[in-house]
């Protein structure tokens, strides 16, 4: 993919940037004059929710970028809001929600429909002045895009483990339950330690044991009316059948009589019996309900007349009703170890069906271990293979830190044009980290011209490399800078 032009426009002012197929810079003399801004209106062009900057609020915004894809060749997509982008490619155009849309529209663009590179996509080719160069396998891209590389490794190796994460993320739903449970059983023995304090009402227990009684019995009469209707339903569909079949009897004296749903002896009574049946059982349902909701009706009243006549704030009536809820911490805290130790087991499953005889593991981590070492970051025994899934970053900073994550893109760029067969581009927000010398730089720069030289690369920078024929952008006070001509 190359990105051809952006175009841009903020009320009366605009402005159109052509970028270089090979290299382009986008260079300041000075900080905070428009170098990030340009390169999140690209992304923010490309369907992607990015956070404004200080100056411009992007929605304000019209933007149309071009681009040239290896399935579509040459769009334009146009976004004059947040909540859409319209693809043009040739005479055909395509409106595009955003976010629901999103991974549609890079679908298009990028040429895969797997969720899992898709959403991990960004975090591949886009490194962020603020997080990019600190991010190395999970965490931010920018704003709310996440990269995970578990979940990239998936995409990239054609494993699909859905229904294992449908399941962890159930599991972790129940779980947060759990512990807002305990937090609400912990704030309840606190009131019991101090129980005096908080009002107690006969009555209300009194209420409470009759509204229990009432809706077990709701529950008892509302799955007779489920059997009901399942019987009902059934002799229905029989009656039908039996009917449709166009089946003939013959009486004793030799009369043939066809068989009709309303000569069917017994089973029509039988079906008359189920109906009265179901009109009673309904109306004892009615009755419950309404006996449930009277009781209701009673209780809020009576929180209505404490909190008018005695002045009883929010917080008494909230203590109130959970002092009278009936939670069991050891339960609760049973519940929740049961829960964590099935994450876990399901984390350690799908963590096996990731990386077990996974070539793509192998290949990504070859690559980091390669440009780990030209980096003089290690070398192939201290840069373990498995170091692709490394949580440890507390062992790395400054430059360390800066040149690993340099190594980790390009191993997930090396790996993404093998598997979709695209070059994505390469956008570098500030390159020059605050500890990484010069030299550092270099070496940086010339992995990128030997090994990435067929891919378009875009610098933002207020310093200034050694590429041959790069095309420079140059963003003086303001990015947006054009009056409009009338």
């Amino acid at each position: 993919m190359i990105i051809k032009s952006v175009y841009l426009k903020e009320g009366l002012f605009e402005r159109k940037i052509e970028f270089s197929p090979t290299v382009t810079f986008i260079h300041s003399k000075n900080n905070s004059c428009g170098k990030t801004t340009l390169l999140r209106f690209m992304l923010y062009g490309l369907g992607y929710n990015v956070p404004n900057t200080k100056r411009i609020k992007f929605q304000n915004c019209e933007v149309i970028i071009t681009v040239e894809c290896e399935k579509l060749g040459i769009v334009s997509l146009c976004r004059n809001d947040a909540s859409s982008i319209v693809l043009k490619n040739g005479n055909s155009e395509n409106t595009y929600v955003l976010p629901e849309q999103q991974q549609e529209l890079h679908s298009k663009l990028f040429g895969t429909d797997n969720r899992d590179i898709l959403s991990n996509l960004l975090g591949a080719f886009y490194v962020d002045q603020e997080k990019g160069w600190t991010l190395l396998n999970r965490g931010k891209v920018i704003g709310s895009i996440g990269f995970n590389i578990e979940e990239l490794i998936r995409g990239l190796s054609g494993r699909d483990c859905t229904e294992l994460i449908k399941k962890i993320a159930l599991l972790q739903r129940e779980k947060e339950k759990y512990k807002q449970m305990s937090s609400v059983a912990q704030y309840r023995a606190s009131l019991e330690v101090d129980s005096a304090s908080v009002a107690t009402d006969s009555y209300e227990d009194t209420v409470d044991a009759e509204m229990s009684s009432l809706l077990l019995q709701q529950s008892q009469i509302k799955k007779e009316l489920k059997r009901i209707d399942g019987t009902l339903s059934e002799n229905n569909k029989f009656r039908k059948f039996i009917s449709d079949m166009k089946l003939l009897v013959q009486s004793p004296e030799g009369t043939v009589f066809p068989v009709k749903e309303e000569n069917i002896v017994g089973l029509n009574d039988s079906i008359e019996l189920l109906i009265t049946k179901r009109k009673m059982v309904s109306h004892e349902y009615a009755a419950v309900s309404a006996k449930i909701e009277r009781l209701e009706k009673e209780k809020d009243s009576e929180y209505e007349q404490l909190a008018f006549f005695q002045s009883a704030s929010q917080l008494e009536i909230f203590d109130r009703k959970i002092l009278r809820m009936p939670l069991n911490p050891k339960v609760i805290k049973s519940e929740l170890d049961r829960l964590e130790k099935q994450i876990k087991a399901l984390q350690d499953e799908l963590s096996r069906a990731t990386r077990i005889d996974n070539s793509v593991v192998k290949e990504v981590s070859d690559s980091i271990i390669a440009y780990g070492t030209e980096l003089g970051i290690g070398d192939t025994e201290s840069i373990p293979r498995t170091y692709l899934f490394t949580s440890n970053l507390k062992e790395l900073s400054g430059a360390l830190l800066h040149k690993t994550a340099f190594a980790f893109r390009l191993a997930y760029i090396t790996a993404l044009e093998k598997a979709l067969n695209i070059k994505l581009p390469i956008l570098l927000d500030s390159p020059s980290g605050k500890e990484v010398d010069q030299n550092n730089i270099a070496l940086m720069m010339d992995i990128l011209k030997r090994d990435f030289s067929d891919h378009q690369i875009i610098i933002a920078s207020i310093f200034t490399y050694n590429f041959e024929n790069a095309l420079s952008v140059e963003i003086k006070d303001r990015l947006i800078d054009t009056m409009v001509e009338a």
